[in-house]
């Protein structure tokens, strides 16, 4: 499927070039909100339901800040974000800043390990189902905003079982970014949604106090989809502190 990026319908643009990385099951559609609430003309999106592999993400990510000449923003939202960490890593002069939305840069714990390999083995045997609404509700702050929920159901549909199992084979063994991250020269933003069961903001304001470089903020009334529910605040956000 296609899909065409939204013009921005604000006054508010950044010169910067701003590249933005989607979370698990995600496509262009969990940003397309914020995109038109703030012009970017400098935007990139790196397709990460497109690889198999962590080093593919980071081929895709490599990719696309080759499209600019000057450092750029780079924005990750929950998986997307550790992918931005490790691409902001590894070509830090090429980085602005790095922003992680509802993203931890540590590694998971190993009940969550089991869980993703459990999703896994699921899929391989063909009798995966799909997010079920309990699941769901871990994910946003209500169930009932439907354009919210309809939207994470379309990106789940489209892309499908084999890249969700791609997507959580990639990163279930992954290396812990905290420390690395702690000593970066470039400016780090910490963005959870105030309700997120995923990225809880306790343990993500306990992150950023380590890291001197960082901010911390909550966004009020989100969960973990916080691209999709909160995208005024999110675009108010970049173009208060991406210059």
């Amino acid at each position: 499927m296609t899909t065409i990026p939204p013009q921005a319908t604000s006054n508010t643009s950044l010169s910067q070039p701003v590249v933005f990385y989607p979370g698990t099951l995600c496509d262009e559609r969990v940003f397309m909100p914020c995109w038109r609430d703030i012009d970017i003309p400098k935007r990139a999106f790196a397709p990460l339901q497109w690889a198999e592999s962590l080093e593919h993400m980071l081929a895709l990510s490599r990719d696309r800040l080759d499209y600019f000449d000057e450092p750029a923003h780079l924005v990750g939202f929950s998986m997307g974000g550790y992918v931005a960490a490790l691409s902001a890593l590894e070509q830090p002069l090429k980085v602005a800043s790095l922003t992680l939305i509802g993203s931890y840069p540590g590694p998971f714990g190993e009940q969550e390990r089991q869980a993703r390999k459990n999703i896994i083995q699921t899929i391989k045997n063909k009798k995966y189902q799909g997010m079920s609404d309990s699941r769901l509700k871990q994910f946003v702050s209500a169930l009932d905003n439907t354009q919210v929920v309809d939207t994470i159901k379309a990106m789940e549909s489209d892309l499908g079982p084999a890249v969700l199992a791609a997507q959580m084979g990639a990163l279930s063994e992954r290396e812990d970014l905290t420390t690395r991250l702690g000593k970066a020269k470039f400016k780090i933003h910490f963005l959870v949604g105030e309700h997120d069961k995923i990225a809880p903001p306790n343990r993500i304001s306990a992150l950023s106090a380590n890291i001197a470089n960082s901010q911390f903020k909550i966004i009020a009334s989100a969960g973990h989809m916080l691209p999709l529910e909160q995208p005024n605040a999110l675009a108010q956000y970049f173009a208060e502190n991406f210059s």
